[in-house]
C-alpha cells in the first residue's frame, strides 16, 4: 500500500497574501515548496495584514470579501488553495471576539476534515493559545514560527511542540532569555520573484521608512550628502511608514524642517521588488530594533547588493561578508528609536558609500561576496531543511488517529 503524502495545517489569523509582512511572505513561500514536494496544504487565515498597503493582492476583490465576513471562503494562490475568513479590520488588534470565534471553529472543522500530521502557526493572542490547546487535546503536534523578539514569558509555547525560527541570533535570544531552543531552518526566497533581470546599480536603496527599521539614520545620512555627493540618490521604498512624515519630524528636531531632499526619490509599496533591485547599488538596513532575520537583506544578497546593517538581531548573520556591520550607541536601540545617531557615527556609513561610487574594485568585491551569501536561501534548499526539521513530528502520523481517539483531556461534563 503506497503511504499517502503528509499534511500540514497552516492556521494563522495573519493572511498569507500580505506583501508587508516578511513572515507571511517566507511562509507563504515554504508553503508553496512543500507542496512541490508533495506534500498535502492546508491554509486557514483571515484579512489581518501587517499594513493596509499589504492587502494589495486582494484589493480588487476586497468588496466581495467583504459580504463575506466571518464566513470562509477560498482563494486559490497558484498551487496553493487559502480558506479565508473575512474580518472588519485589517489590524489584528482590532479582531472582535465574534471573528475570533468564528476562526477558531473553522480551525476546528478544518481539524476533523483535514486530518493533518502537523499544525503550524504564529501569535501569541487568545486565540493562538486556545489553538495549540485543542492541537494538544487531539494528540496533533503544533509547530510555531518565531521570527522577531517580541514574545514574553514562556506561556504562549506551552502547547507547542516544536518552536523553528528563521536565524541563529533569534534562537540565541529566546535561549539566554527563557530557556527556549528554538530550530533554525532560515527563510525561503524564490529567486524568480526577486532577482532582478538586469541591474543599473545607481541608488542607495532603504526600505520601509519607520523608526524600528532606522528612518533616522537614513535621513540624517542622506542630508549629510546632499550637499557633498549630489550624485548619490537614495531611493526609499514606502511600507509601513511615511518618508515625508519622519523627514519632517526629524528635521524638525534639528531646527531645519525639510519636505524634501534633493537627492531622495521616494517609490511606494510595490509587490514586485525586481525594479526596486535593479536600481539598487547598495542597500541601507539601519535597524535599531531587534530584526530576527531581515528579509530585504536576504533579497539584497541574492541580487548581489552590497548592504550596510547594524549588529541587530539577524542581520550581520544574513549578510555575511556581503557588506558592512554598524554599530550605534546603546540608547539608540531603546523604543521609540528617535535618538539622533552623531556625524562620529555616520561617518563609517558615509565613507563605505561614497567609497562603492567610486572604487569599482571594491564595490565588485563586495557584489561577488553577497551573491555567494544569497545562494543560501534558495528556496528549494530552505524548504528541505525544514522538512528534516519537523520530520520528528510529522513522521507521529497524527493524521491517521481515528478521530474517536482518546485525547488529551476529556470533557469533564461528558465523563461516566
Amino acid at each position: 500500500m503506497q503511504q499517502r503524502p503528509p499534511r500540514l495545517f497552516w492556521a494563522c489569523t495573519a493572511c498569507l497574501m500580505d506583501t508587508s509582512s516578511g513572515a507571511s511572505i517566507a511562509i507563504r513561500e515554504l508553503l508553496r515548496q512543500l507542496a512541490a514536494f508533495g506534500w498535502e496544504i492546508c491554509i486557514l487565515g483571515s484579512t489581518v495584514f501587517d499594513a493596509a498597503s499589504g492587502s494589495a493582492p486582494l484589493r480588487s476583490q476586497w468588496d466581495s470579501l467583504m459580504q463575506h465576513v466571518c464566513t470562509v471562503v477560498r482563494y486559490q494562490d497558484g498551487n496553493l488553495t487559502h480558506n479565508l475568513l473575512p474580518v472588519k479590520s485589517t489590524d489584528r488588534h482590532e479582531m472582535t471576539s465574534l471573528e475570533e470565534e468564528a476562526f477558531l471553529a473553522a480551525y476546528t472543522d478544518l481539524l476533523d476534515k483535514f486530518r493533518p500530521d502537523m499544525v503550524f502557526t504564529y501569535g501569541g493572542h487568545c486565540l493562538e493559545l486556545c489553538m495549540a490547546d485543542e492541537a494538544t487535546d487531539r494528540h496533533i503536534p503544533m509547530a510555531f514560527f518565531l521570527v522577531n523578539g517580541n514574545y514574553q514569558g514562556t506561556r504562549w509555547c506551552r502547547d507547542i511542540d516544536m518552536i523553528l525560527t528563521d536565524s541563529r541570533a533569534t534562537s540565541d535570544y529566546y535561549r539566554k532569555k527563557y530557556g527556549i531552543v528554538p530550530v533554525v531552518f532560515g527563510a525561503p526566497i524564490n529567486p524568480e520573484s526577486v532577482v532582478a533581470e538586469k541591474h543599473q546599480r545607481k541608488n542607495v536603496l532603504f526600505v520601509n521608512p519607520s523608526y524600528a527599521k532606522g528612518v533616522s539614520v537614513a535621513i540624517l545620512l542622506a542630508t549629510l550628502l546632499e550637499e557633498k555627493r549630489p550624485d548619490i540618490t537614495f531611493e526609499i521604498l514606502e511600507s509601513r511608514g511615511s518618508w515625508k512624515d519622519a523627514l519632517h519630524e526629524v528635521t524638525t528636531a534639528l531646527g531645519t524642517p525639510r519636505t524634501s531632499l534633493r537627492n531622495v526619490m521616494v517609490t511606494p509599496h510595490t509587490q514586485d521588488m525586481r525594479q526596486v533591485y535593479a536600481r539598487a547599488k547598495l542597500l541601507l538596513a539601519p535597524s535599531l530594533w531587534f530584526e530576527s532575520f531581515g528579509r530585504v537583506t536576504a533579497e539584497a544578497m541574492m541580487n548581489g547588493i552590497p548592504a550596510i546593517v547594524t549588529n541587530r538581531g539577524g542581520l550581520p548573520e544574513v549578510i555575511g561578508n556581503g557588506g558592512i556591520v554598524v554599530n550605534f550607541p546603546p540608547q539608540c536601540y531603546e523604543p521609540p528609536y528617535r535618538t539622533m545617531i552623531g556625524p562620529e557615527q555616520l561617518a563609517p556609513l558615509a565613507d563605505f558609500i561614497e567609497r562603492c561610487w567610486d572604487d569599482p574594485a571594491f564595490y565588485q568585491t563586495y557584489c561577488h561576496r553577497a551573491l555567494a551569501q544569497g545562494a543560501r536561501y534558495a528556496a528549494p534548499a530552505v524548504a528541505r531543511r525544514f522538512m528534516r526539521a519537523v520530520a520528528p513530528l510529522m513522521e507521529q502520523r497524527a493524521g491517521d488517529r481515528p478521530l474517536e481517539a482518546p485525547r488529551a483531556r476529556k470533557n469533564k461534563q461528558l465523563q461516566s
